[in-house]
């Protein structure tokens, strides 16, 4: 790590101060989560905090236009801050201190953090159009691209009447080479300014697809469990592929032609110039046009296939349920169901492809018509010796570069329709409120164990279910070892959640150390709190990789105390100790539940956080790894308040306190009595999920 990186984490919570985000800056200061604060620490922090920003170049134009103070990060030096005062740059020397900077001494791999607006909490109801508008770059050279290519477009058209009018008309062969070298120099500026536009038009949209995929991927992160849950993840992927679907606008053929649209103008111009009133005939003919495609998009509309969600709903219950069906004996009513959807799902597009055909045979009928009536009225004018054969043969050969990009017009009305559609939906959803604003910028205290209580909470999955809690009122002392147990689907795995705040409360909130859940920062709060869920998640990498993403800095020797810890010995020795195994490999992606749960255990064990939360942290152990845990959580006694979820009563037994749940509602909290009821073992179908609590 270098000494300009060990510099960043002051000097971004310096920029905070400057611009008057003082509650901010003492977040950033109290966030000890990154100890490598690089370039990208400082971008994830100015989205986090929901400052809008560009990083651009020194010498950029829009540097002279900053309101704000902003960052300065050279290549290998320590950065400072900048602020603007009319059109001198100021860089700030200690405390409070400015002295004048020439930022053109800088060279061209510093990279400036121009921060462009503050957090509001007014709502940008045009999100997409303010993200199109910090890539203006590409609008000027693209027109003065599309114009040359316009102009030059021209050349062959008038290559063919010199020819007809001076080369044969006028018996002059002699000036056919200066001709033929005119034309193929206008068509070599044709292709190169096409070939550059195509570059930059490619390489425009598929960054902002870029950024729109990154901000979509970001806010999905930030969004509240339950509102995700409810939209459901099919819709999740819909949202990035919208943000994806901005590339088909300006890529490709069609987004050029789309790009040249404007630009006929210059061949109306052209054949008024060559023909006079001859021009009003492609003119009419495009109104015709117009007013032909009109009726016609909405006859191939009225044909849109309206079963295709129902199919693809067939397919994903398919992927997602075929268990379910094979067990239930149900394949061949779920086949007949989705033979009848597959036939109608045929039919359905046959008849919008038929119509869409005959779409563009009439839109290519009337482009041929266009040039007919052209070359007929032209005819007379010829005779007239108004225009030259020529002029007449140039006029015609301009009508395709008035057609063809209206035909392309009309052709891309549906993905006018559906890029109008993208970002519509990508405007409401950045109108959507994330878990982080400027309210929960509180952190919490790692110095000792953690007191959690739950004040009157309750909170229902949907407005028509039954509460998954129901006024918990429940105390936790700080360094106790509490268990929370009863029937399945009492809420357990609920009260975990709450207070881990993934899920909020819709009456009663919780506290921590005596500050409501809602006043932490929700990213600090979870990297610090421990949370190992009752269902293994295992991601592709190796163990190592696994359990450090609950902590990115643990070393080795960590990462496998925790894994043994967690009672996971055995696991360790079966991969011969091997932190670098890949868990998804060809030789492990049959992972068991059990050794998938040690992975979770390990993950929250290995954060040595003073809270932890166990969602059935023992699910059909061994008997030595049954006592490896108890010893474990024994241990932990006083230097972590520890809550888990347990159906075993030898786990049970180890704790100070325990809290009964029945239908969301708290049945008895406190010390365990010297009776316990027997609960009764539950078989592993049985086992709560996270999701209904």
């Amino acid at each position: 790590m270098s000494q300009a990186s060990l510099e960043l984490k002051p000097l971004i919570i310096t920029l905070f101060k400057q611009l008057g985000l003082y509650t901010q800056a003492s977040n950033i200061a109290s966030d000890n989560s990154h100890d490598d604060f690089n370039t990208l620490e400082v971008s994830r922090l100015l989205k986090k905090h929901q400052i809008s920003f560009s990083v651009i170049h020194p010498l950029a134009k829009n540097l002279h236009l900053a309101i704000h103070p902003f960052l300065v990060i050279p290549e290998n030096e320590a950065g400072f801050i900048v602020r603007r005062q009319g059109n001198v740059f100021e860089k700030l020397q200690g405390e409070n201190t400015w002295q004048r900077i020439d930022l053109t001494q800088l060279n061209d791999k510093a990279h400036v953090f121009l921060v462009e607006s503050l957090p509001s909490s007014k709502k940008n109801v045009q999100a997409f159009a303010a993200q199109m508008s910090k890539r203006t770059k590409w609008y000027r050279p693209v027109f003065w691209l599309s114009l040359l290519s316009s102009i030059t477009g021209l050349a062959v058209p008038l290559f063919t009447m010199a020819v007809y009018d001076r080369v044969i008309g006028g018996q002059t062969p002699s000036i056919l080479p200066s001709i033929a070298l005119g034309s193929v120099l206008a068509i070599g500026v044709l292709v190169s300014t096409r070939l550059v536009r195509a570059h930059i038009l490619a390489t425009t949209s598929n960054r902002f697809a870029r950024d729109l995929s990154e901000i979509t991927f970001y806010r999905l992160l930030h969004m509240p469990l339950m509102v995700l849950s409810r939209v459901g993840i099919s819709n999740h992927i819909a949202r990035m592929r919208n943000a994806e679907k901005v590339r088909m606008l300006l890529s490709g053929p069609g987004g050029g032609g789309l790009v040249d649209l404007p630009f006929t103008l210059i061949a109306l111009l052209a054949i008024m110039f060559l023909s006079g009133w001859l021009v009003l005939v492609p003119i009419g003919m495009l109104l015709l046009y117009y007013l032909v495609m009109k009726l016609l998009t909405r006859y191939v509309q009225a044909a849109s296939p309206t079963i295709s969600g129902e199919y693809q709903n067939a397919m994903s219950e398919l992927s997602k349920n075929l268990l379910q069906l094979k067990a239930a004996g149900d394949t061949e009513g779920w086949q007949t169901k989705f033979i009848r959807q597959a036939r109608e799902n045929s039919r359905q597009n046959f008849l919008y492809a038929k119509r869409n055909g005959l779409n563009a045979a009439v839109a290519h009928s009337l482009s041929l018509f266009t040039a007919l009536i052209t070359v007929f009225t032209g005819i007379f004018l010829v005779l007239d010796q108004s225009i030259s054969p020529g002029a007449l043969i140039a006029c015609v050969m301009m009508i395709w570069r008035i057609t063809g990009p209206a035909q392309l017009a009309f052709s891309s009305k549906q993905k006018f329709t559906m890029m109008d559609i993208a970002v519509k939906q990508f405007d409401r959803f950045m109108q959507a409120n994330t878990e982080q604003s400027e309210l929960r910028l509180d952190t919490p205290d790692n110095s000792k164990p953690t007191a959690v209580a739950f004040q009157h909470v309750t909170l229902r999955y949907s407005a028509e279910g039954e509460p998954a809690l129901a006024g918990v009122n429940v105390e936790i002392e700080p360094g106790e070892l509490v268990a929370i147990i009863g029937p399945n689907a009492c809420g357990k795995s609920t009260l975990l959640l709450s207070a881990l705040g993934v899920l909020d409360a819709q009456a009663g909130f919780v506290t921590i150390n005596g500050k409501n859940l809602k006043q932490y920062d929700t990213a600090i709060f979870r990297q610090w709190a421990g949370y190992s869920p009752s269902q293994p998640d295992i991601f592709p990498g190796t163990l190592a990789e696994n359990i450090r993403i609950a902590k990115p800095n643990a070393t080795d020797q960590e990462i496998i105390q925790a894994l043994i810890d967690a009672g996971g010995q055995s696991f360790f020795n079966s991969i011969n100790n091997d932190l670098s195994v890949d868990l998804l490999g060809e030789n492990n992606a049959m992972l068991s539940a059990i050794e998938g749960s040690y992975i979770n255990l390990a993950r929250a064990l290995v954060k040595q956080s003073p809270l932890l939360l166990l969602d059935e942290p023992l699910p059909h152990r061994n008997p030595t790894s049954k006592a490896t845990l108890i010893n474990t959580l024994t241990n932990l006694k006083g230097h972590s308040t520890v809550l888990f979820t347990s159906h075993d009563q030898d786990l049970i037994q180890q704790a100070d306190k325990v809290i009964i749940l029945d239908k969301g509602a708290v049945v008895y909290a406190g010390p365990i009595p010297d009776k316990t009821p027997q609960e009764q073992p539950t078989s592993s179908a049985e086992q709560e999920s996270s999701i209904n609590g």
